[in-house]
């Protein structure tokens, strides 16, 4: 019996069209992923598209798909004798129910698998197709393809499959299938939210059914060598994982699935008589009723009832709704926003994200499932034939099915907003934004899902069956994944997409909502023509064939429906062409293939001329009108140029920012000779050479402005409440612009060009005199008279010589007292200040007057930094420092002279109320503070890096500030942050991992890295040594660009405070990219005879060193290094843990023994736990005793 259910499974399923479909679906979306640069799946970098991790990403991530699949073929399998009425006759033979349902199962889960195999087959067949780049292609291994297979998807498919045919073999219903697997991937997505920091991480990985976080876990910290090379085993968190997966489905089956035993016959159920059964029958038949215009809308209203009550009153919908509260309440685990494991304030704009990131994968199911459930309902149920034989339109049935779809979406989005608003309330935020959550809400995100529940419905009204109009939904989503591979990347070819719409508190929702409201008449005609054409081709009766339908759509449409047909589609091409007016007239728009080859003949016309003598400004008097509510900028400059070079200069090439509409340059002597408007650049020709120190003076003007609107590349600089911009981006600059190059070393060997370094080499001494800002950067004077609206504040570096206004303007005035970086910015906005005084330095903070929260924060981590960095390094060089905040549209701060720009996502939102929670305003305010050492007082030479000498040391400027603040115990947490975001980083290279010293502008290493070498020097060489060399050192360069320094000389200051022991440490840390492995393995504790207690600790100890793919050789360990004893656990930032001891140890390779004695018994033991060493696992350093 077993066998025979077991062939009849797999021979039914051989005839469905539907396996051959599912098949496909699963074969082209991972062949696409391997084949195509535009859809990207698993691997990318320098991660090969074969290479282990990759192909595991890959077929994992699918996995989450093959949730519908098992749906379909293991929850139709145990469905079928019920929903085909073949029980009873099934039933009624002598079979044994044990080995028919286990035979059927696993016929069922055989398919399920087979299908899903073609997504191994589709990586294999994937990489050897001759057009992919080979470069990105390994050797194959068919290991890699087997292990993941057999150690993933395999006993995940059985443990899920074995669910849903107890589920639905119990409740003999597909619709609970399909909750069922809505719920688990709905776990799936909150288990993983709040199980994301790193001390839940093992949490997160035992409880992921499909084993991608179990993954991620054992593959955390590999590097892209370990990624190409590297296969997991089948032990320690994943053998587990598996373990209770199998084990957690096989006892669902036995317990739930009804599988030893036969029921066919329902029990009877005591029912009430409907009312329906109490009208008694007609004496009369009447056979004159016929269907007429005058009584449709009755019908259509009595329809709307009907449906809406279906779904609304449904079993499914109640409990899709308690999924919906489910995965809302990841809100209440996670922090919302924040860096650092430290949320934001939930700002309604926060909610508004927070509900479209998590319904975004979830109404795609909601709409595929209910559009085939809907469409289908009558025909599914028997019932076809008899309601379509009433006396009314198809449009009554298409329009009541099609409210009640939009009536489920728009309710689960309603439960979004009450949810978020009580949540809210919870954290003590009242002011509620009702109008953001219905623009954010029911516009931009619930607008373009209506629009694809149209498309949807239309499929399914053309599909054979439901199951294939849901397959065939899903296919568009999978060929949309391609579509810019074929050249179509403009939002005109995707359906009900759209320009990004972004929100800013400062800014509102900007100009993001016209755009958008075009795009959606454009798209909502095209459904409105969608819809004509599906009522029209609504099936009625019997079975009629979709050729039939087709040759009675005009009858169907009639007068009026071709009417509407024909408005629709001239609304549709009409917007059309507003849309291409905007988009590709008045602005440019330029697919990613276009930009290109834009940026290749930039480089080939261009790029001998990159090490060229180029004039270097020296003084800059700037007049710049900001007309916010425009968006536009009218800008002049007075300026000086130089030749500092030995040579003669007769010509130079002029780089032109982005969204500069006009502009112009005058030196004298000189004159534009040629443009290249499509390259942005031109060249300036000198009528007599420009010699070597000669100077000449110049102006120029530019214009920056917005007309019409966008697909996307939007001017974000310019805002009407919020306007933050360099000169780099709003003045044409000297020289070649190596930005305008393709970087992408994969496109650029497709275009046959030479791959560039990402730096000049350490030692390249010819580039020591080249400011890492760029070539031709120096020090200025500067002057500057900026205007904006009257009722914002326009600010520019430089010390405030006078406001005034005139003609509805408002005008100020900055000079600087001492030359600056060639550095500089404007903002405007309507701002709230906050100013306070600290040694003779004015502190200014401006900020949105919403966002006062952290504004004391922010003066107080300036003050602390001055005082700090006055001490440790030297005096500071202005006499103001002001903070301004800007829109978040972009995510950084960034510090000019005493002016730093802090965005409002970072540190202006943040909810700091909770004590444990690391304050990283204070620590990006100190960070930013330490720029005016590190990158005004002392630059850095445009080699490998420059960086470290820029953000490392603004790095470690800011961690002592913060330590000296909140305590070592508080800095453990940051450091693991860091330390973790280095490691992660290491998987994520691009082309190869530098050491520290040759850092190419690589910000794991720069900034993450950058805080764990900085504090393992701190710890050998104490801090009076540390701020001693570079106190040295900023002396030895401050204000120098002749030559600027270089990591060498930063080394070099560091050797001269250092025993030569400390100085090999710090060579190991600078020279080699150079790894620990420390683990506590055991502690033992003993009460000695005068009531101390005795801990005995094994220690594991490793060393490596690492070449820059990741490859690792073991080196010899003999460092001194932290053990440490804890009353509580070190987690524990409250203060209630105290550390009972912490002194150095010498360790050596494999195993070591140490034997301490304290007054008191700890709880815990570690390590190295304050993070002073770069561990490849920090996690297995502390254990509890």
């Amino acid at each position: 019996m077993f066998l025979n259910s077991l062939t009849f499974e797999w021979r039914y399923y051989l005839r469905q069209p539907s396996f051959y479909v599912t098949m496909l679906a699963f074969f082209l979306l991972p062949f696409l992923a391997t084949t195509t640069d535009n859809v990207r799946i698993g691997g990318g970098g320098n991660v090969l598209y074969n290479g282990s991790f990759a192909i595991t990403q890959t077929t994992l991530i699918m996995g989450i798909f093959a949730l519908f699949l098992l749906v379909n073929f293991v929850s139709g399998t145990a469905t079928r004798n019920h929903s085909s009425n073949m029980g009873e006759l099934v039933y009624t033979r002598p079979i044994t129910p044990l080995s028919y349902h286990l035979g059927r199962f696993i016929g069922a889960y055989l398919i399920s698998i087979s299908v899903f195999a073609m997504v191994p087959i589709a990586i294999l067949l994937g990489s050897l197709m001759p057009w992919v780049d080979q470069e990105r292609i390994g050797p194959t291994h068919l290991s890699f393809y087997l292990t993941t297979f057999f150690y993933f998807s395999v006993p995940s498919m059985l443990a899920l499959g074995m669910i849903f045919y107890a589920i639905a073999q119990r409740l003999r219903s597909m619709m609970a299938a399909y909750l069922v697997a809505m719920g688990i991937f709905i776990f799936y997505l909150i288990s993983g939210v709040v199980t994301s920091e790193p001390e839940y991480r093992t949490i997160g990985a035992l409880l992921d059914p499909f084993g991608l976080r179990t993954y991620a876990e054992i593959t955390r910290y590999w590097t892209v060598f370990d990624k190409n090379t590297a296969v997991v085993s089948l032990e320690g968190v994943l053998l587990h994982n598996r373990l209770i997966w199998l084990g957690i489905g096989a006892l669902i089956l036995a317990t739930v699935g009804s599988i030893y035993h036969m029921h066919w016959q329902q029990k009877a159920r005591n029912e009430k008589p409907s009312k329906a059964s109490q009208v008694p029958p007609p004496s009369t038949l009447n056979l004159t009723i016929k269907a007429h215009s005058g009584s449709q809308f009755g019908k259509l209203l009595a329809r709307i009832g009907f449906e809406m009550r279906q779904v609304m009153f449904s079993p499914a919908l109640l409990v899709l709704m308690i999924f919906t509260l489910f995965n809302l309440t990841a809100v209440f685990f996670v922090p919302i926003g924040g860096i650092y494991g430290t949320p934001d304030w939930p700002l309604t704009y926060k909610m508004v994200e927070f509900i479209r990131d998590s319904y975004g994968l979830m109404m795609l199911i909601v709409i595929t499932y209910y559009s085939g459930e809907i469409v289908w309902r009558e025909r599914g149920s028997g019932m076809g034939d008899i309601v379509d034989a009433t006396p009314a339109f198809n449009l009554v049935f298409w329009v009541s099915k099609l409210l009640a779809m939009w009536a489920v979406t728009a309710l689960l989005y309603a439960i979004g907003i009450i949810f978020t608003v009580i949540f809210q309330a919870t954290q003590g935020y009242f002011n509620f934004d009702f109008g953001t959550y219905l623009i954010g809400v029911y516009f931009v995100s619930w607008v373009p899902w209506a629009l694809l529940a149209v498309l949807a419905f239309f499929i399914q009204v053309l599909s054979p069956n439901k199951f294939v109009g849901m397959l065939l939904f899903v296919a568009y989503f999978i060929i949309s994944l391609v579509f810019a591979e074929l050249g179509l990347e403009h939002n005109m070819w995707s359906f009900s997409d759209a320009p990004q719409v972004l929100y800013s508190d400062l800014n509102g929702w900007g100009w993001f909502l016209g755009p958008f409201a075009w795009y959606m008449l454009y798209w909502s005609a095209l459904s409105l023509a969608l819809f004509t054409i599906g009522y029209a081709m609504w099936q009625r009766g019997p079975e009629v064939s979709l050729k039939h339908r087709f040759k009675l759509l005009s009858y169907q449409l009639g007068t009026s429906g071709k009417t509407l047909l024909a408005a629709s589609l001239i609304v549709f091409v009409l917007t059309g062409g507003y849309i291409h007016y905007n988009t590709k007239v008045v602005n440019t728009f330029l697919t990613q293939d276009e930009t290109f080859e834009l940026q290749h003949e930039y480089e080939r016309q261009f790029v001998q001329f990159e090490d060229d003598a180029i004039p270097v400004v020296t003084r800059i008097n700037a007049s710049v009108d900001i007309y916010p509510t425009a968006r536009r900028i009218e800008a002049s400059a007075d300026f000086t140029i130089s030749n500092p070079f030995d040579a003669p200069i007769s010509r130079t090439l002029i780089s032109v920012p982005r969204f500069t509409t006009q502009w112009d340059m005058e030196v004298t002597g000189a004159k534009i000779t040629e443009r290249f408007d499509n390259l942005r650049a031109a060249w300036l020709s000198f009528d007599e050479p420009l010699q070597p120190g000669e100077t000449r003076d110049g102006r120029l003007t530019v214009l920056r402005e917005n007309k019409g609107f966008k697909d996307g590349n939007f001017d974000l600089q310019v805002a009407e409440n919020g306007t933050f911009i360099d000169n780099a981006s709003l003045f044409p600059s000297f020289g070649f612009n190596a930005q305008n190059l393709i970087t992408d070393r994969h496109e650029r060997r497709k275009r046959d060009l030479p791959q560039r370094p990402r730096a000049n080499k350490l030692e390249d001494t010819s580039r020591y005199g080249e400011s890492g800002f760029g070539k031709g950067v120096t020090f200025i004077d500067f002057e500057t008279t900026v205007s904006t609206s009257s009722d914002q504040i326009a600010i520019a570096p430089g010390y405030l010589q006078k406001e005034w206004q005139d003609n509805g303007r408002r005008y100020f005035h900055y000079k600087m007292d001492a030359p600056i970086v060639n550095f500089f910015s404007y903002l405007s906005a309507r701002h709230k200040v906050k100013k306070d005084v600290h040694n003779g330095v004015n502190i200014e903070v401006y900020y949105h007057p919403e966002h006062n929260w952290n504004v004391d924060v922010m003066v107080k981590s300036v003050k602390d930094s001055l005082d700090y960095f006055t001490h440790a390094f030297g005096p500071y060089q202005h006499r103001q420092m002001r903070i301004i905040e800007f829109p978040g549209y972009r995510s950084f701060a960034q510090s000019f002279a005493n002016t730093v720009p802090y965005s409002e996502e970072i540190g202006f939102i943040a909810d700091l109320r909770d004590p444990e929670d690391i304050d990283y305003v204070y620590y990006v305010t100190a960070h930013e503070v330490a720029h005016q050492w590190w990158g005004h007082q002392v630059g850095a030479a445009n080699v490998q890096g420059q960086s470290i000498i820029i953000e490392s040391l603004s790095q470690y400027s800011a961690i002592m500030v913060l330590r000296e603040r909140f305590g070592e115990e508080k800095m453990r947490r940051f450091l693991k942050y860091e330390l973790d975001r280095y490691l992660r980083g290491r998987g994520s290279e691009l082309i190869e991992e530098m050491p520290f010293m040759r850092s190419e502008n690589q910000q794991y290493i720069h900034y993450r890295k950058g805080s764990v070498v900085m504090m393992a020097i701190l710890d050998r060489l104490g801090e009076e040594r540390v701020n001693t060399a570079l106190k040295n050192f900023l002396k030895d360069y401050k204000f120098s660009d002749a030559p600027y320094p270089t990591t060498l000389d930063l080394q070099a200051a560091l050797n001269t405070q250092a025993t030569e022991e400390e100085q090999q440490f710090i060579a190991d840390l600078f020279e080699r990219i150079t790894l620990y492995d420390l683990k506590m393995l055991s502690a033992e504790t003993d009460e000695t005879n005068e009531g101390k207690i005795q801990v005995t600790m094994t220690v594991s100890a490793a060393k490596f060193e690492a070449e820059g793919d990741g490859r690792e050789t073991e080196r010899e360990v003999d460092e001194y290094i932290d053990i440490a004893l804890f009353s509580g656990d070190p987690e524990d930032v409250s203060g209630d843990t105290k550390v009972l001891y912490n002194q150095k140890h010498k360790l050596t390779n494999g195993e070591n023994t140490i034997t301490v004695t304290v007054e008191e018994r700890p709880a815990y033991v570690g390590v190295d736990p304050f993070v002073k060493m770069i561990d490849r696992d920090s996690g297995d350093n502390v254990i509890q005793l």
